[in-house]
Formats: C-alpha cells, sequence, structure tokens
C-alpha cells in the first residue's frame, strides 16, 4: 500500500486529475455494459467505425505521444479498479478520455477461435495505427464488420 501511494506522488497535477477522470469512466461503462441494455447505451458510443480512416493524414509523433500517456495512465486506473475491467471497458474508457481531448479513434472488435472456444477481443487505433494493444492484434483476431452491432457487442459482455 506504501509503495502503491508512493508511486502516486509520481505523478503531476493533470495526470493525478486523468487518473482520476479514467477511474470514473471505467466505472460508468461498467456500470452500463453490466446492468443496462445495449440498446439504451449504444448512442454513447459516438463514432464507431471498424475500418481504418486514415484519409492520407500523416500521425505526428506529438500526438502519438499525448495518445500513448492518455492509454498508459488510463490502463494503470483500469488495474487499480474495485473489478477487473475487459477489453471492451478499456476501449469504451480510452475512447471517451481520447475523444474529450480531440483525437478521434476507431474501435476494432475481432475474434478468433481457441481451443474449441471463440474468443472476442477489442482494440482502438487512431489514423490506421493500432494505439492500446501490440501492433499484429489484427492479425491475431478476425476483425468483425458491421453486421449487427447488438451480437457484437453483446459477445463481448
Amino acid at each position: 500500500m506504501l509503495l502503491s501511494f508512493k508511486k502516486l506522488l509520481k505523478f503531476n497535477i493533470k495526470e493525478l486529475w486523468l487518473l482520476t477522470y479514467a477511474w470514473f469512466v471505467f466505472l460508468k461503462w461498467d456500470f452500463l455494459i453490466s446492468f443496462i441494455d445495449f440498446k439504451k447505451w449504444r448512442a454513447q458510443i459516438d463514432n464507431v467505425t471498424f475500418e481504418n480512416n486514415n484519409n492520407g493524414l500523416t500521425t505526428n509523433t506529438a500526438k502519438l505521444t499525448e495518445i500513448k500517456a492518455i492509454i498508459n495512465i488510463s490502463e494503470i486506473a483500469g488495474r487499480h479498479h474495485i473489478k477487473k475491467m475487459n477489453c471492451l471497458r478499456r476501449c469504451l474508457t480510452q475512447k471517451q478520455l481520447l475523444n474529450r481531448r480531440g483525437y478521434h479513434c476507431n474501435l476494432h472488435l475481432g475474434v478468433k477461435i481457441e481451443q474449441s472456444n471463440l474468443k472476442a477481443h477489442s482494440w482502438l487505433s487512431f489514423q490506421g495505427l493500432v494505439i492500446n494493444d501490440s501492433e499484429d492484434v489484427s492479425s491475431r483476431y478476425s476483425e468483425l464488420k458491421v453486421a449487427s452491432e447488438d451480437d457484437i457487442f453483446c459477445a463481448l459482455k
């Protein structure tokens, strides 16, 4: 406990605010996913897309550095939450944090079969670059294209 508190002191005020805010955004998404029908909260997932929308833009290093910092701080909030936060909750929280700062990213959903079980996963990309997972995630999972959002999100619950 003391070690965790010492680590907390290494954050500046802006990072502490982001960490706290991320923790509460995780709480919001966990509650919505766990207890509220998808049809009632699906509108809160603004601009959910499943294709690369690079549009020829180049991603500059400063933007990527800030995006990675936001992702890293949100991952800390997720790891120190009251319950385990899965990839969907992580992605929705991180998407909200990034959108709020003007970084509009894409949510991707994929599946794979592992030992006769269907596994689902979600990740984010910004201008075609995976930002909260390893770059090979799209080779490990078959990305789902939107056919029925209800079925896709229900599988990730």
